[in-house]
């Protein structure tokens, strides 16, 4: 079994999780792709680098990405940092031919996303954006389906990711709250449906936003006693044309009131229709059209598929196929599929391509929401 040389740039929330799912995948998958090695640890301090090699059972840490990068027994770099830290990281670890596992967004700004794409030609690693909602047993069966035509032609859809963190404007802020950092829940939230559409019904040929500011200023996370002034939107509605003129509405929100973390789409097509909410993870929702309505209704009717934990060999063996699946379980998957990607050579997905892809359609998204204008999209 090939060994592979983990190191991690930061060590937040994301930091955590790629982690664990590092530490998940061998009870998971019966063989793992690889014997990954947590090698070192990179976060901002001295302090939280010593903690976070502690916690996450690295051998070393360090303040310096840059040692990250370089060190000869590091193969495949994690970029979990805050969004404006992502390009420089990015940029290195294509230079040095690493393997590249990056969070969503890929960059902060619509140029650093042009930066990056100039360097694919010349970069010969596998690189992956973690889109983990591409990777529960019924998003990889609604894929599936798309492929197999039974949708048909699209008509419209629509896609939402929800929150109500910010409802309070008395909350603190972190970086997620200014532009300069690459924040607003468009680049956070509205990618992950975005991504999921793309992938199911994309790619897209225009976008218009409307967003809101829902309070001006809010006291600082990172400095007790001061506050700060919110540059970025709580709240986005983006409607999106596909080429052939379908349409649809992307949605993003942390001053949902009473949601506590949504994700779902909805795609309707010609023949038949599909749903996924990620509140109820294990079960994809079809309505062919095809089938009788007959008497009494006939056949025809919405269905729940039970996707449950049956993923593909080797997996889904570990809980049994017909356990509930967890949010947690969509990372260790697309990890999985990652590793998988880079040991045996091929190209992972979503790719760096699709990611810098992403980032337009974001920048567009944020463009249009400042010019009330539709932003046209190129393929």
């Amino acid at each position: 079994m090939r060994t592979l040389g983990i190191g991690m740039l930061g060590y937040g929330f994301m930091g955590k999780v790629h982690t664990f799912a590092h530490k998940a995948i061998p009870f998971y998958y019966s063989p793992p792709p690889a014997s990954c090695r947590l090698r070192v640890v990179c976060t901002s301090s001295a302090a939280t680098a010593q903690a976070a090699m502690a916690h996450g059972g690295y051998e070393r840490c360090t303040t310096d990405y840059r040692e990250v990068v370089n060190a000869p027994d590091v193969d495949v770099v994690h970029v979990c940092t805050p969004n404006v830290a992502h390009f420089p990281a990015l940029a290195a670890a294509m230079r040095a031919g690493k393997h590249i596992y990056v969070d969503k967004p890929v960059t902060a700004t619509l140029k650093e996303a042009e930066d990056l794409a100039a360097l694919l030609p010349a970069y010969k690693g596998v690189a992956q954006v973690v889109c983990q909602n591409r990777f529960f047993p019924a998003t990889l069966r609604a894929r599936e389906l798309v492929a197999q035509g039974f949708l048909g032609p699209i008509t419209h859809f629509r896609g939402a990711h929800l929150h109500s963190g910010n409802v309070d404007p008395a909350r603190p802020a972190n970086w997620k709250a200014t532009a300069a950092a690459g924040g607003g829940v468009i680049r956070d939230l509205a990618v992950h449906p975005l991504d999921m559409l793309y992938w199911l019904v994309g790619p897209f040929s225009a976008v218009n936003c409307v967003s809101r500011i829902w309070a001006a200023r809010r006291p600082s996370a990172e400095k007790p006693g001061t506050e700060v002034v919110i540059d970025v939107e709580d709240a986005a509605v983006l409607l999106l044309r596909l080429k052939d003129g379908a349409f649809g509405t992307v949605e993003a929100s942390k001053i949902a009131t009473g949601i506590e973390d949504e994700l779902r789409f909805e795609i309707h097509g010609r023949y038949g229709a599909m749903r996924f909410n990620l509140k109820q993870p294990g079960f994809l929702e079809i309505y062919d059209g095809r089938l009788p309505a007959g008497h009494l209704g006939g056949n025809r009717g919405w269905q729940q598929l039970a996707t449950l934990h049956r993923y593909p060999s080797p997996g889904g063996k570990f809980p049994d196929a017909r356990a509930s699946v967890g949010w947690i379980q969509g990372h260790v998957h697309c990890l999985f599929s990652f590793l998988k990607c880079v040991v045996d050579g091929t190209p992972a997905t979503p790719s760096l391509a699709d990611g810098i892809y992403l980032q337009h359609v974001l920048e567009a998204a944020r463009r249009s929401a400042e010019t009330s204008a539709w932003v046209e999209l190129k393929a």
